[in-house]
């Protein structure tokens, strides 16, 4: 059987996994649990600061240069950290990584509610976003771990939990700063970190979750026959995210900028994010399940690639007063991180395989889109408006999205890749009814 199918048998609903014993259940639950609050935080940490940035800079009196800035902070910590966190991960374990990774969202968050100038909410947020980049990184990995026969599903659950985590906050962020100040209203986040930066030091010390752990530390499968550097399919893959991405946190940043410049109040432009993100997660319910058995994922990104492309057009060009609709249409592309998210588990057969990718691909694309947020704010500074933005920033990436994601279109596995084999043809099955691999020559 090929990396691939075993790969797609494991999500089969078909295949039936083995029992598993009642102490590794045990720890498997209280790692869902963990999942689940870990992944709320990592898109947290930026959509509760956004729709609050129009407010603090009143306060600081900073440009829409430094809230590029504030934009492009995240991938540059996703940048670092995607090539950074696997080697940490090496060194202290998985579950250690993720714990360090919420107590430090969990200090950024609490204490740039304290930050007495621009310097300082930037160095703050820096810190939680620190924190929100290991975690990105060692989700997948730990899924695979402690999940292998459910890819699918956890990679819903948690890609869920990642959108509920970026929807309320731009909801209630300025209602809450309106009511109590925005540094309340930023701060107070800063729970849902530490609560499961605690879930997580339970499940690390837990003897049943222990002893999960080191059976599937110990099946983590050989190391890869190339580093990652070297292989094709591994760039193909981190540009297609960094594509992605470029658009999500273009989006996360300047979204109630545009809203505003259009006419609209700032609690609307908090809703409107979090419509655009309600939708992705609509969107995000099924995309895990589709991708992972898609024999072609090209259709996938397309859609996503014309739902960025219908949205941005709206805006640029559409009436203010259906604002909603071209904010559904770039909720629709905003899922494509789902997508990509989910290519990282299931073109990887080992949790080594997993790391190892979801590191590389993580790290390189976001040092691809940090020129999104930036030069989206900086092309506006120049002409006085958002044509440039639009046509430059979100048109480009898009165009090269979509090339990309054609010449990926096709599933195969890292393990496959790096040992110099290649995808077969498309609509070519295997025996059992999978994707077959050839070697090449």
């Amino acid at each position: 059987m090929s990396p691939s199918s075993m790969t797609a048998v494991a999500d089969r609903p078909s295949v039936r996994p083995a029992p598993v014993p009642t102490t590794a259940r045990r720890g498997r639950i209280l790692a869902l649990v963990a999942i689940a609050c870990a992944a709320l935080n990592l898109r947290l940490v930026v959509t509760s600061l956004s729709p609050l940035l129009t407010t603090i800079s009143a306060e600081f009196g900073f440009t829409a240069t430094v809230i590029g800035v504030f934009g492009t902070l995240p991938l540059l910590a996703f940048a670092v950290f995607g090539l950074v966190t696997p080697l940490i991960m090496r060194w202290i374990g998985p579950e250690a990584t993720v714990v360090l990774s919420m107590l430090l969202t969990a200090a950024g968050q609490a204490l740039r509610a304290f930050a007495p100038d621009t310097g300082a909410l930037l160095l703050l947020t820096a810190v939680a976003l620190t924190g929100a980049a290991l975690g990105n990184v060692v989700l997948p990995p730990l899924i695979k771990q402690y999940f292998p026969d459910r890819l699918a599903a956890l990679s819903t659950v948690q890609m869920v939990a990642i959108h509920i985590g970026a929807l309320f906050p731009p909801l209630v962020a300025v209602p809450l700063a309106e009511a109590l100040g925005w540094r309340v209203a930023l701060g107070s986040w800063s729970v849902v970190a530490l609560v499961a930066g605690l879930l997580w030091a339970a499940q690390w010390m837990s003897p049943g979750a222990r002893r999960t752990g080191r059976t599937a530390r110990s099946d983590q499968g050989p190391e890869l026959a190339r580093p990652l550097y070297r292989v094709g399919m591994a760039w193909r893959m981190a540009l297609l995210f960094g594509l992605v991405t470029w658009n999500v946190f273009t989006l996360f940043t300047w979204l109630p900028a545009l809203l505003t410049d259009a006419g609209h109040t700032s609690a609307y432009a908090g809703t409107m994010v979090s419509l655009m993100v309600g939708v992705s997660l609509l969107f995000g319910l099924v995309a895990p399940t589709v991708t992972a058995r898609a024999a072609d994922t090209f259709p996938i990104v397309a859609l996503g690639v014309a739902g960025y492309a219908g949205g941005y057009l709206g805006l640029a060009v559409g009436p203010a007063w259906l604002a909603p609709l071209w904010t559904c249409f770039l909720g629709l592309g905003t899922s494509l991180f789902v997508v990509v998210m989910t290519m990282i588990n299931t073109r990887a057969t080992t949790a080594r395989g997993s790391a190892a990718l979801s590191g590389f691909v993580q790290g390189v694309g976001s040092g691809v889109a940090l020129g999104g947020p930036l030069l989206f704010g900086l092309f506006s500074e120049l002409t006085g408006g958002w044509t440039l933005s639009y046509l430059l920033v979100a048109g480009g990436s898009l165009a090269g999205a979509a090339v990309v994601a054609y010449l990926e279109r096709t599933p195969w596995t890292v393990e496959a890749a790096a040992a110099g084999q290649r995808p077969a043809a498309r609509g070519r099955r295997s025996a059992d009814g999978h994707r077959a691999e050839e070697r090449q020559d």
